[in-house]
């Protein structure tokens, strides 16, 4: 696998939705480098800003511009040469082995005249041993736990060989321990091979422990954006997720660490004429 160059990606007056009233309005975002992390409460259009971004959905209006360049004029097969989108809860055909489902990711890089070849094959086993996979190559993914099943996932985006990586919630429906695995692995992605990744995360905490960058979104805006210091405040839990929480910096790593309140405790905090976390 060659080691991608850093690339850069952009929303510019961003409109995207289904049916009925736009999801996110007039969104403008730059994403250049690192490791970004999107939070925000349920149905504030996190996973709906990630597949504009990744071209799975089609923009009311605005643009999404990667390198530069707006995305939507761009050929399908030099996007997928340029970032790889992995959505969330994805799903592959009964059978499958976990092998011919990260062969996939190959298939940007080919054509009528450049089919299969040996150093497609040395880039799939590349990206299994990276995930600690390899061994799985021959398994019905339908055989494998969430935590590995999840790992085949990210091995098919690396097969890609992309310098981007979108990724929607990769930690649904894992435990903590795998949770953690999958975030360590993101992390060296960034640290070993300088690809630029976002990703959408539920967990304040961990989120704030391997993104260098946080954007807090809610009704469909970005109300916040900066280092996970600068976003997690305890003011600004509040005004975005309604959460009474103290932000204590946490002794192993010196990030934030959120600990939310319950009524009580909130109630025991709060200061005369003001309510928690004004």
């Amino acid at each position: 696998m060659t080691t991608p160059a850093t690339t850069s990606l952009a929303a510019h007056d961003l409109t995207l939705g289904y049916a009925g009233a736009p999801v996110v309005d007039g969104l403008s975002l730059d994403l250049d480098g690192g490791i970004t992390a999107i939070i925000g409460p349920n149905g504030c259009g996190k996973s709906t800003l990630l597949r504009g971004l990744g071209r799975l959905l089609k923009p009311r209006g605005g643009q999404v511009v990667l390198d530069g360049r707006d995305i939507a004029r761009l050929p399908t097969k030099e996007v997928a040469r340029r970032m790889a989108v992995l959505p969330q809860a994805p799903q592959a055909p009964e059978g499958l082995t976990v092998a011919d489902l990260v062969a996939r990711g190959r298939h940007p890089h080919q054509a009528w005249y450049r089919q299969w070849s040996p150093g497609d094959e040395k880039v799939v086993d590349a990206a299994l041993a990276r995930t600690d996979m390899l061994e799985f190559a021959d398994r019905p993914l339908d055989e494998l736990s969430g935590g590995q099943r999840q790992r085949v996932w990210i091995s098919m985006a690396l097969a890609q060989d992309t310098p981007l990586l979108l990724l929607d919630e990769p930690t649904t429906y894992l435990d903590l321990a795998h949770q953690v695995e999958v975030l360590e692995l993101v992390r060296r992605l960034h640290e070993e091979d300088g690809r630029t990744i976002v990703m959408v995360l539920h967990d304040l905490n961990l989120a704030a422990r391997y993104a260098g960058q946080l954007v807090a979104m809610r009704d469909g805006a970005v109300v916040a954006r900066g280092g996970p210091e600068e976003v997690l405040t305890e003011e600004r839990l509040d005004a975005v997720f309604g959460l009474a929480a103290k932000v204590i910096t946490d002794p192993v790593n010196g990030t934030p660490l959120v600990i939310p309140l319950s009524g009580q405790d909130a109630t025991k905090r709060q200061v005369p004429g003001r309510s928690p976390g004004s």
